[in-house]
């Protein structure tokens, strides 16, 4: 009998056992026997045909299932996209696995102003890799300690002139008390109170500078260093730092 099963697999026909012996064994049968077996194949055929009707119908899936999966879902309204890197920026993915919390964070108003930044903790000379990204990581941590969203700079500087992807510029930063509606943060990684920056550093933050300005449309007299806010009382960032943003400001003029 022919199988109707659609969802089973034909049965192949081989010259080494299954029905293909039987055919072989039909072959060497008597010219009587032949036309015997040839009526019987008939009437099994018009068996066959009398029986379909009887037939179960084939095994088709469910058609509530089967609706569910071609239905459209309701559309979903997504999160803003990330803000692209910069070119040379290094991603936020090479250094961190942790996320802001976006339940404690602001949007980014149009960048308005940039503020350049130490990280005031202790002296840091080391150029690798492997190195600065701990370092930002240590900071994200602190500043997480803090209660606050994530990192509070938008870009990092490190001594050897790379520039990472801090907090993403869809949200407000956390470096300028009370002045941080666009404000895009700039962190050179060191204690420039106790150490300079390197020149690889002076030329990466010259560079992004340059960078940002033209994106944003900021202009020369509105990148400060923290302590040039009349409102912050802090020493940020640092004096070998601070001695050089004149040199910073013209020469991106």
């Amino acid at each position: 009998m022919t199988n109707l099963d659609p969802n089973s697999t034909p049965r192949n026909v081989t010259r080494d056992g299954g029905e293909g012996a039987t055919l072989e064994s039909v072959s060497a049968l008597p010219r009587r026997s032949i036309l015997m077996i040839g009526l019987g194949l008939l009437a099994g055929c018009a068996t066959t045909a009398s029986q379909t009707a009887r037939m179960p119908g084939p095994l088709w899936p469910d058609p509530a299932l089967w609706s569910s999966r071609t239905k459209p879902t309701a559309p979903v309204t997504p999160l803003p996209p990330p803000t692209p890197t910069l070119a040379g920026v290094i991603s936020r993915t090479s250094w961190t696995k942790g996320n802001p919390d976006t339940a404690n964070i602001d949007p980014m108003l149009p960048v308005k102003w940039i503020t350049i930044h130490h990280d005031g903790m202790t002296p840091f000379l080391a150029t690798d890799y492997s190195s600065c990204a701990s370092r930002i990581e240590l900071i994200r941590n602190g500043h997480r300690g803090k209660g606050w969203a994530d990192i509070g700079y938008h870009f990092i500087v490190d001594r050897s002139g790379r520039v990472w992807e801090g907090r993403d510029l869809r949200y407000q930063g956390a470096h300028v008390k009370d002045q941080n509606e666009g404000n895009l943060g700039i962190l050179c990684i060191g204690n420039f109170d106790q150490q300079s920056p390197s020149m690889a550093q002076l030329v990466a933050l010259d560079r992004h500078l340059r960078v940002c300005m033209l994106k944003y449309k900021v202009k020369s007299k509105c990148v400060l260093s923290h302590q040039e806010w009349a409102s912050a009382k802090t020493a940020c960032p640092g004096r070998n730092l601070q001695s050089k943003m004149s040199g910073i400001r013209r020469a991106i003029a």
